[in-house]
């Protein structure tokens, strides 16, 4: 079986060691960057499964440096951050993050976290596509296609998208969503899944402040409407 690969961006040598020196224990590939020049660097050539990324880096913002990934990679993304105002991790989540551990973080808890995102990844990949009219998703590759045109979403956001498809024009609730994503162990809440809504409408939709693939069903939850009429953005 192949190895999953972590990848840590962190401008502390010593937060790098740590994770990495966890990482291997659990039978990872890891490698780390201390700035995001550099990461940018490793993510094209290392091309891992999950990152680990600091919220501060030394010269640059870590939730712009994963905005700026989010155009080459679909990794997971888990924040590390000594910062816990609600502000923060709502924008870290909303440019692209996947969670938020907040420093000093318990690298036991770190790893259990890490492990749960990666199987989500790997539970129930099939090979096969599911095309609706101007949306194809590949669930082997975790993969979107608008038309001709690739889409990159984060983890989560395949994992919303790719729930919904399977359910089409059919309401599904925050509650339901929520569980199915972010499971039972998860310390985050329920608004997590319309920062995530928000983002996915951002990449899908024509006008993401009227949305008319995924739609807002008021005391339901959220659909993803699918008829014939709908087209890829252009």
């Amino acid at each position: 079986m192949n190895k999953y690969k972590i990848m840590i961006v962190d401008d502390d040598p010593n937060i790098c060691e740590i994770v990495q020196a966890y990482c291997e224990k659990e039978g990872f590939i890891s490698s780390y960057s201390y700035n995001g020049t550099e990461a940018l660097k490793l993510l094209a050539s290392f091309k891992p499964d999950l990152i680990v990324l600091d919220v501060l880096l030394a010269n640059e913002s870590g939730i712009d440096w994963c905005r700026n990934a989010r155009a080459y990679t679909n990794a997971t993304i888990v924040f590390l951050s000594s910062r816990e105002e609600d502000e923060v991790k709502i924008s870290a989540l909303s440019y692209g993050g996947d969670d938020y551990v907040t420093k000093p973080f318990s690298p036991g808890v770190l790893m259990a976290k890490i492990k749960a995102h990666l199987r989500r990844v790997s539970t129930g990949r099939g090979e096969q596509l599911l095309e609706l009219p101007g949306l194809t998703l590949d669930f082997y590759a975790q993969s979107v296609n608008m038309g001709s045109e690739p889409i990159f979403l984060s983890k989560k956001e395949f994992g919303l998208l790719s729930y919904m498809a399977q359910n089409v024009n059919r309401a599904i609730s925050v509650d339901a969503l929520f569980q199915l994503i972010w499971g039972t162990e998860s310390l985050e809440d329920t608004r997590t899944v319309a920062v995530h809504i928000s983002n996915l409408r951002k990449k899908i939709e024509a006008d993401p402040a009227n949305p008319e693939r995924i739609i807002t069903i008021r005391g339901a939850g959220y659909m993803l409407v699918a008829r014939s009429s709908l087209r890829a953005r252009t």
